[in-house]
């Protein structure tokens, strides 16, 4: 672990936020499952992270209840039926028992910061339920909040709507971001980035427990960074992002 890891997790600590460190991807499911109870009902906010990691198959596995509004449309059912079963399960995953996703970025002191379009996703994160989990990449540490807005409106959200709608023809928001790739602080009636949310602290309600993991995973890089490291994020994440969401 580096200094830049350590010193984020005790700053968690420090906000009264349980983190851990997970040295690769065996030792963050191993985690996972050591906080989530064989029977239990789990709701899940989109999250690459997760999916990379292999998180939801191993809790499947082991008997797990997995709530995920982004599964794939089942084969058989309609559009329609579709939107409204999703739409149950998003309403459904923040009220229950366990809350798991990713975050869009990490302060080194401590502050997890994101963006949703619907907010079900950031909402789950401190209400609703007793205990949220939330996975961590290395490569979401920024160092302050001005870094942290920065990199999700130039290169997160963007580089998201990006690559689903145009590079994997999935669906199409009527947004700049999802024709160029780059943030133009639209007013589009189809905006992704509706809602922006600062965890300071432990929600008063809800466990909240960080799992920082050693690994570059979802979508997030500093455009200073050596090219051949950015592809590598970006295209790992095309491999795992829900295209029908």
């Amino acid at each position: 672990m580096d200094d830049v890891m350590e010193a984020v997790l005790s700053a968690l600590q420090a906000r009264h936020i349980r983190g851990f460190y997970a040295g690769d991807a065996g030792a963050a499911c191993r985690r996972i499952l050591e906080l989530i109870p064989k029977g239990s009902t789990v709701g899940i906010g989109d999250s690459v992270s997760l999916k990379q990691l292999g998180a939801l198959d191993a809790l499947v596995a082991r008997g797990v209840r997995v709530l995920d509004p982004f599964e794939p449309k089942p084969e058989g059912m309609d559009a329609e039926d579709y939107r409204k079963h999703r739409e149950r399960l998003r309403k459904e995953t923040i009220t229950g028992e366990i809350f798991l996703t990713g975050t869009n970025a990490l302060t080194r002191d401590g502050r997890l910061v994101n963006v949703d379009a619907t907010g079900n996703r950031v909402a789950g994160m401190f209400w609703g339920h007793p205990l949220s989990i939330v996975v961590v990449g290395r490569n979401k540490i920024v160092r302050d909040l001005e870094e942290a807005f920065g990199r999700i409106r130039q290169v997160i959200a963007p580089t998201h709507f990006y690559v689903r709608s145009t590079e994997l023809r999935g669906r199409i928001r009527k947004t700049p971001c999802a024709a160029t790739g780059e943030c133009q602080d639209c007013r589009s009636a189809e905006r992704g980035c509706n809602i922006f949310s600062i965890i300071e602290g432990k929600p008063s309600q809800t466990e909240l427990h960080v799992i920082l993991v050693d690994l570059d995973l979802g979508l997030g890089w500093d455009p200073s960074w050596p090219a051949g490291r950015i592809a590598q994020i970006r295209e790992a994440y095309k491999r795992y992002v829900s295209i029908q969401a």
